[in-house]
Parts: C-alpha cells; structure tokens; sequence
C-alpha cells in the first residue's frame, strides 16, 4: 500500500451529488478534512478504497462522514434560533 495520500488523485469520474467530473483528490477532502459520504460508493472499482481510507483517516472520522446529513429544515431551524440568541446576548445589558 502506497503511504502517500494523494497516490489515487490522478483518478477522475463522474460525481453523482454534482453532476460532473471530478478528482479523487477532491472526494477525499471535500470543503472538510473528511472524505465525502460517498466515497465507498463511488471509488470501488477503481482501486481498494476501503483499504486507502483506513490508512489515512481513523474510524471515528470514517463514521463521521458516512454519518446520515441532516434534514436541511432542521438545520435551518437551529441556526435562526442561534442567531435569536446571539442577537439577545448582543442587546442584553447584563
């Protein structure tokens, strides 16, 4: 096994979450220092994507980003009562 993250970067294939080509390189990091949830999915064909993940990112980061998301109105929810909150603590006096 190649200890060099980037060794499977070069591989590119059609993203199914945004419609285009893309790198390994971004599936690996994408916006996050965890791989996309769709990795396993995606990459198993290509080489063992399993072994590669296992030997760069820990099992609790592997779970994190398999990790169902959100509902997007529940998120949305929690940050308008954050920014409720904050706005309060803004104008609270004490």
């Amino acid at each position: 096994m190649n200890d060099d993250i980037s060794a499977h970067d070069h591989h590119t294939r059609r993203c199914p979450m945004l419609g285009h080509e893309v790198a390994f390189s971004y599936c690996r990091q994408p916006a996050s220092p965890l791989p996309c949830r769709k990795i396993f999915d995606c990459w198993w064909e290509t080489f063992d994507v399993k072994t590669f993940a296992a030997s760069h990112f820990t099992a609790e980061d592997i779970d994190k980003s398999l990790a169902p998301r959100q509902d997007k109105r529940v998120s949305l929810v929690q940050l308008i009562e954050q920014a409720k909150k904050a706005a309060k603590a803004s104008t609270d006096p004490t």
